[in-house]
């Protein structure tokens, strides 16, 4: 009976040395998934620029409008305080607990608010 003594190779040689392996199937899938990735990161860089260009200008026209009419500026900003005070009654009102630190804040706030139109 001939048997062949054939060198030992490790694993990973042998893996090399097959076309169509299962190593040849893992490299290809690794290099798709780094690909993926690497357009993931792309896609997301590109809507923080976007995303974070868009808040700025927001902040700049916002900026502007309350310089060129700071009346209306603080009806505005009074009528989201009494917005917000209002939620936040309501959440009081079923909540006991928040309704401890919501009064103070609202009787301050109507304290201030009385205090600008004497």
């Amino acid at each position: 009976m001939d048997v062949k003594h054939k060198k030992h190779e490790s694993p990973k040689e042998q893996m090399v040395d097959e076309p169509g392996s299962d190593s040849d199937t893992a490299q290809s899938t690794l290099e798709h998934g780094a690909e993926v990735l690497g357009q993931a990161e792309e896609a997301v860089s590109d809507a923080y620029d976007k995303t974070a260009q868009a808040v700025s200008e927001t902040y700049e026209k916002a900026k502007s409008y309350s310089s060129k009419n700071p009346g209306k500026t603080i009806l505005i900003t009074l009528g989201i305080g009494v917005g917000l005070g209002f939620l936040l009654g309501a959440s009081a009102r079923r909540s006991g607990t928040i309704g401890r630190f919501a009064r103070p804040v609202v009787n301050a706030l109507s304290d201030i608010a009385l205090e600008i139109f004497h």
